[in-house]
C-alpha cells in the first residue's frame, strides 16, 4: 500500500482541489491510501467518507508569500510541517504539496535531513518522459557556487538512472557552447564536471537543447531554471490558446503533448524522503497529476535508490 501525505493548504484554488484530486486518484488506484492535512473553515465541506482517505486537521497554514525565518521551524502544527513529519516518522511514503517552495525546501532539510553533507537538495522537473530528460534546479537554490551545481548534476543523473533505462548525459546550461562563454561560476563548474568519471558530462548546453538533443540532464541554478520552465509553460499555454481560436482540431497536437508528456510538478531530490512540489496555481487536472507523480516516485522509493547510487559512485 502506497501512503500519500497530501498538504491541501498550499494551492491558490484552496483545499477543495486537493480533496477532489485525492478522491479521483483513489478511484484509479486500489493499492493507495491518502491522508490529507488541512485547516478547517466554516465553508469547507469534507468529501464523503472513503476507507482509504483520512483527514488530519491543522491549526496553522504557511502562506505562499511568507519569508523563510526562524519562526517557521517552530510552527509544528502547520499542514506542511505535519505532512513532512509523517514522512520522517515513516507514516507516509511521499508528500505532495502545492505550497510555498522556500518553506518546503527549508522544512524538508530540517525535518528529513539531506542525503549527504554539503549536497544541496534540488528541484527536478521532467521535460520529457520517453526518453526521460530533466532540468535541475528549478528554484530550491538561487545563489549556486560550482560545488552546488556539481551536486545537481549528480542528483539529476541518479534520478534518470533510477526512473529510466537511459544513461544520464549531463549538460550545463550556458549562453553558448564555446569554452569562452559563461560566468566564472559556470566555467569552473564546467572544469569540475569535465574531470569527473560520473556522471557522463557533455559540456555546455544552450536553451535550444532543453527539449531535444543528446543531453538528458540539464543543470542550472534555481533562478535560471525557474525562469526557463515558467517561460516554456507560458509559451505552451499561449500557443494552445491561440490555436483554440482557430478551431478545435488545430490544438489537438499541443493538448496531447500537454496532457501526456508533462509531469505535473517537480520532485525535490537530495532529502531523506520522497517529495513532490506542484504549481501553486494547479487546477484539478494538475493536482491529480502531482499526486500520481508522487505515487510513481514512492513505488520506486526514489530517495533510497538515489542515495544508494550516490554512495556507490563515491566508492
Amino acid at each position: 500500500m502506497i501512503r500519500v501525505a497530501l498538504d491541501a493548504m498550499g494551492g491558490d484554488l484552496g483545499p477543495r482541489v486537493a480533496f477532489e484530486g485525492a478522491v479521483e486518484v483513489l478511484s484509479r488506484y486500489h493499492d493507495l491510501a491518502i491522508t490529507i492535512y488541512y485547516s478547517p473553515s466554516s465553508d469547507l465541506e469534507l468529501p464523503l467518507s472513503h476507507e482509504r482517505l483520512s483527514f488530519i486537521s491543522c491549526s496553522d497554514v504557511i502562506a505562499g508569500d511568507e519569508e523563510i525565518v526562524r519562526s517557521l521551524f517552530r510552527r509544528k502544527n502547520s499542514s506542511l510541517y505535519r505532512s513532512l513529519m509523517s514522512l520522517s516518522q515513516k507514516d507516509s511514503d511521499v508528500v505532495v504539496t502545492l505550497g510555498n517552495t522556500g518553506a518546503m525546501v527549508a522544512l524538508a532539510r530540517h525535518i528529513l535531513g539531506v542525503l549527504r553533507p554539503k549536497l544541496y537538495p534540488a528541484l527536478i522537473r521532467e521535460l520529457h518522459t520517453n526518453p526521460l530528460r530533466c532540468l535541475v534546479d528549478l528554484g530550491a537554490n538561487v545563489h549556486c557556487p560550482p560545488s552546488m551545481l556539481e551536486g545537481f548534476a549528480e542528483l539529476g543523473a541518479a534520478y534518470v538512472e533510477v526512473l529510466s533505462d537511459e544513461v544520464p548525459r549531463v549538460g550545463l546550461l550556458n549562453v553558448g557552447v564555446e569554452n569562452s562563454k559563461g560566468s566564472s561560476v559556470i566555467r569552473e563548474t564546467d572544469r569540475i564536471l569535465a574531470n569527473k568519471s560520473w556522471p557522463k558530462y557533455l559540456g555546455y548546453a544552450e536553451g535550444t537543447e532543453l527539449f531535444r538533443g543528446e543531453k538528458n540532464v540539464i543543470v542550472c541554478d534555481g533562478m535560471v531554471g525557474n525562469a526557463v520552465l515558467k517561460a516554456s509553460e507560458g509559451l505552451l499555454s499561449f500557443l494552445m490558446g491561440q490555436l483554440k481560436e482557430l478551431g478545435e482540431g488545430a490544438s489537438t497536437l499541443f493538448e496531447t503533448f500537454y496532457q501526456t508528456e508533462r509531469r505535473h510538478g517537480a520532485c525535490l531530490v537530495g532529502v531523506r524522503g520522497n517529495l513532490v512540489k506542484g504549481h501553486g496555481c494547479s487546477d484539478l487536472s494538475a493536482m491529480i497529476g502531482a499526486i500520481e507523480y508522487g505515487v510513481d516516485i514512492a513505488r520506486a522509493d526514489l530517495f533510497s535508490a538515489v542515495e544508494a547510487r550516490l554512495c556507490n559512485k563515491a566508492l
